[in-house]
This record gives C-alpha cells, sequence and structure tokens, in this order.
C-alpha cells in the first residue's frame, strides 16, 4: 500500500521541518509546511492530501481547531491537532469539530508514525462504509456479469476437459521417440494456461484482486512490534506469543497489515482506557469442518492446518448475543463513526480463504482468531497429464458416470476403464435413477454432474439418497467448488472434481474416495 501525503501547519518554522524531515524518513510523503490556516486551507483547494497534522496554536486570525473544522466540512480530510500542551477546555473543542487524534509535543519519531497510521486507518474505515453502501447498490449489476461469466467459462471447461483428455490418451498411446510427442506436449501447455483463464474467469464476483504472497505470519508480526506499541497508551502492556517454524500462509501483506491494526485497536478499546493487557499469539492447529465457522455465503472452509493468529485483551468483554452481532457492517458497540473494523477484517480475512473465530464473556476479556489455511507443497504435476504408461493405481468395482455432455462422458469413462472400473453411463438424471434401481449392489461410486437439464445435480443427488444412502458421490462441474457445492450440506459430498481435470488428479480423487 503507497504512504500517504500528509501536510503540515505549525507555527514554528524549525519544529515544522523537523515534523517533515521525520515523515519522509517513515516513507511518507510530504506537502509544503505551512504557519497560517488561511494559507493551507488555500493550498487544499488545489492540492490533495490524506492527512493534516495541525498544531492548535497559530499565526493569524484562525485557529488550529476552527481550522480544522473548516478542512472536515469542505475537504473531508483527517486533522490531526498537534499541541505543547491540552487541557480538557481544548480536549473538548478538538472533538466537537471530529478530530481524529492528537500529539503531545515533544514526541518520538515511532509516536508520530502510530498516531498517524491510526488516523490514517480510521479515516479509512469511516471510507469504506460510503464505499460498502456503494457496492451494496452495485450488486444486482454484478450479479448479472457473474452469471454470464460463470456460464462461458462451465461451457469453456467441458470442452477443454475433451481437449487435454485426448491428448492425455495420445501421449500414452505414442512411444516415447515419437516426434509428435513435443507437439502434443505445447498443445497441453497451452491448454492448461486456458484453464487457468478459465478458473480466473469463474472467479470474477465484483470483489478486488488480492495480490497474494507466501509468508511467515510469525516473522510479520516481529516486524511489526514496534509499530504496535507506539500506538497503544502506557496503561496497555502488549505481550507477544509467537510460535516459530510455522507453514508459510498466502497472504496480501498490506491487507494482513490493516487487519492486524484493526484487531489491536478493538482490543484497546475494550480495555478502555483502563490498565490492560493485549496478548499477540500466532500457533498452528488441525481444524475439522466442525470448528470452522462457514462464511457468511453459506459456503463451508476445507478442514485441515490452519495458521492461527490470536488477539486476546482483558477487557470488558461480550455476552453471546454482541458476539453475534459483531460482523454487521454498521453495528458498535462506540460512539458514533465506529463499526466496520471486525466486518472488514472479516471480509479481508475470507478473500484469504480464512475466517474469524470469537470467544469472549462480560467481564473477562475477548479472543479473537483468525485463522488462516497453510499453504501446502503446490502438486501441479498432479494435473499434468503424464506423457505414457498406465496409472499406477487400479480400482475395482463399477462407477455410474452422469454428464449431460457427450464428450466429457467419453473421455471420462475411458480414464475410468484404465483404472481397471466397470463404467455405466446416464446422459440425464432421469436415466442415472433407472440405471441405479437396477444396478444399486454393484455400483461403489457415482460421478455426478452439476448442472444438467431436466433433473439438476442437486435433484439427482436426493434420488440417490433415497436409492443408496450410503453410496461415495463425487461432484464434478465447470464451476468453481463454493459455486456447485453451494446447495449441498456439510457431509454430503465424498469429493469434488473440476473441470478440466487431468489423468493423474482423477486417479488420485478417486483413490481417495473409496479408500477414506
Amino acid at each position: 500500500m503507497d504512504k500517504a501525503k500528509i501536510m503540515i501547519v505549525e507555527d514554528e518554522g524549525l519544529v515544522g521541518l523537523d515534523i517533515q524531515n521525520s515523515l519522509q524518513d517513515l516513507g511518507y510523503s510530504t506537502a509544503s509546511v505551512f504557519s497560517r490556516a488561511s494559507d493551507a486551507l488555500e493550498c487544499l483547494e488545489n492540492e490533495s492530501v490524506d492527512l493534516v497534522l495541525m498544531d492548535i496554536h497559530l499565526m493569524g486570525d484562525m485557529d488550529g481547531i476552527e481550522a480544522a473544522k473548516e478542512i472536515n466540512e469542505r475537504f473531508s480530510i483527517p486533522v490531526l491537532f498537534l499541541t505543547a500542551f491540552a487541557n480538557s477546555e481544548v480536549i473538548q473543542r478538538a472533538r466537537s469539530v471530529g478530530a481524529s487524534g492528537y500529539l503531545l509535543k515533544p514526541f518520538k519519531t515511532k509516536e508520530l508514525e502510530a498516531v498517524v497510521e491510526v488516523a490514517l486507518y480510521k479515516h479509512r474505515a469511516d471510507l469504506d462504509r460510503g464505499i460498502l453502501e456503494k457496492r451494496l447498490q452495485r450488486a444486482q449489476k454484478y450479479e448479472s456479469l457473474r452469471v454470464m461469466a460463470g456460464g462461458v467459462a462451465h461451457q469453456f471447461n467441458n470442452s477443454l476437459h475433451a481437449v487435454l483428455g485426448n491428448i492425455s490418451f495420445a501421449l500414452e498411446d505414442l512411444p516415447r521417440e515419437s516426434p509428435s510427442r513435443h507437439s502434443l506436449m505445447e498443445a497441453e501447455k497451452s491448454a492448461w494456461k486456458a484453464a487457468e483463464l478459465s478458473k480466473q474467469m469463474l472467479a470474477f464476483s465484483g470483489h478486488g484482486f488480492v495480490k497474494t504472497t507466501e509468508l511467515d505470519i510469525t516473522a510479520f508480526i516481529g516486524q511489526l512490534k514496534h509499530l504496535l506499541k507506539a500506538m497503544l497508551p502506557s496503561s496497555v502492556v502488549l505481550e507477544f506469543d509467537l510460535a516459530h517454524m510455522l507453514p508459510l500462509i498466502k497472504a496480501d501483506p498490506g491487507q494482513l497489515k490493516q487487519i492486524v491494526i484493526a484487531l489491536i485497536l478493538n482490543a484497546m478499546e475494550a480495555i478502555d482506557g483502563k490498565s490492560g493487557i493485549i496478548t499477540v499469539r500466532t500457533s498452528c492447529m488441525e481444524c475439522d469442518t466442525d470448528y470452522l465457522i462457514p462464511l457468511r455465503s453459506g459456503e463451508f472452509l476445507e478442514e485441515g492446518t490452519y495458521v492461527a493468529l490470536e488477539i486476546a485483551d482483558t477487557g470488558v468483554g461480550m455476552d453471546s448475543d454482541t458476539i453475534q452481532k459483531v460482523f454487521d457492517p454498521f453495528f458498535s458497540t462506540k460512539f458514533t463513526g465506529r463499526g466496520l473494523g471486525l466486518p472488514a477484517s472479516l471480509g479481508l480475512v475470507q478473500a484469504h480463504h480464512g475466517t474469524i473465530r470469537i470467544s469472549s464473556k462480560p467481564g473477562q476479556g475477548s479472543t479473537v482468531k483468525v485463522l488462516f489455511p497453510a499453504c501446502r507443497t503446490d502438486h501441479h504435476e498432479d494435473n499434468i497429464l503424464r506423457a505414457g504408461g498406465s496409472p499406477a493405481w487400479q480400482g475395482s468395482g463399477t462407477i455410474l458416470l452422469v454428464d449431460d455432455e457427450e464428450v466429457v462422458r467419453t473421455i471420462s469413462r475411458t480414464m475410468l476403464e484404465r483404472f481397471g472400473f466397470k463404467v455405466l453411463t446416464a446422459e440425464n438424471g432421469t436415466e442415472a435413477v433407472k440405471i441405479l434401481n437396477r444396478n444399486s449392489e454393484e455400483i461403489v461410486c457415482i460421478l455426478l454432474d452439476h448442472t444438467m437439464p431436466g433433473m439438476s445435480g442437486e435433484q439427482v443427488f436426493q434420488e440417490i439418497r433415497r436409492i443408496l444412502p450410503d453410496v461415495k458421490v463425487v461432484l464434478s462441474s465447470g464451476y468453481s467448488e463454493e459455486e456447485a457445492t453451494l446447495n449441498f450440506q456439510k457431509g454430503d459430498l465424498a469429493g469434488f472434481l473440476q473441470k478440466p481435470y487431468g489423468f493423474a488428479y482423477m486417479a488420485n480423487k478417486i483413490r481417495k474416495v473409496l479408500e477414506s
């Protein structure tokens, strides 16, 4: 995230220049230093800044508090007051004009950075409120685009499945020394690139793009220690309990910093100006689907290894009713202007395929646990079709393959037969039910397409459960897993195959399903 541009209004020239140098050393850009409020207001007519550092006592007819009121009304720019002293009357006047805070001179560079970061964060939260309202108004427009993109990608994936399947069969049947092998492998690479493009189309939903990188969350928190400590008043102790050698996570560093700052600010406000302790912990844990709270859309997170970031405080705590409301966008237990900290954090965490759990009791403090999926080794080779030979794993039994696309049935049937299975095929739900009634005793698994004319995948699944309650069902779709499984309950499906899929990937999936 780019550093902010800051204006300084300070009647003592040397002090103003010293603050300007400190801000520049911290990486911020600065506008000119002004000693009069009128000059600063004139500059703001033509220059855009993110924050104004304003001395309360200035040269001229207008003091800093009066200037801050005009800046808020005309430009909606946050103002942070600088003062060598502050009595109750001055503080009350500063609050009345909506100041973002104040800094008592003299101050250290880290104190300056902390107060500036808090002011900028609070202002971004206010802006996010307006952005959220606009996004809600545009939701229907994005939904129509999303449906169109998903439909195109779905059909595209069916075609790619046929292309990649036939390439895999050709590669298996060709001798290793064949000159045609190189051309087929190049075609295979291009087809997988097209599949990645299709995944991007499926991912389109109107949300911002997350630029993730693999990072060590303990090392990341370690880099923020000094900033986080400087954000807190002296009455609040910040403790760290950071585990080492944790799995990496994929995260956007800028957004992860926003999450940490938001949660620290929430913990500080829960302590409510009293003495207290905030503890930051990192750990690793295995999570099943019962522990993972489903996303607000109803989607369930995949069970497995998660890296946890915990922010615990000794504040006032919350009852169960309050916990149920804390993620509502406009709910707040504080004064007007707050309420987007946890909802915004949850949105960022969910964009990283994680979730947030909260535990709290009145008078016993709160613990906010953020869970990020741990990085796994990228077994991309599982999706790259084999260059020759038969699959190492061989299965047995009968699989019912249900798909309305003939080319998909042909390719998938050939794959399954090469794994050693007997395959029965159906082109629609009605035919699948008839075949299932006739062959229920021999079918060990059903590979079910999600989108078909007539009976949908969900309707066929209900008939399958009526006839064979315990048979394992693997759903297959050109849509993403999140989209395709939205109407299924937890535990309904034994697995999911997203088209297009490769030879080895399908073998690995079916093997895991049958051996589980």
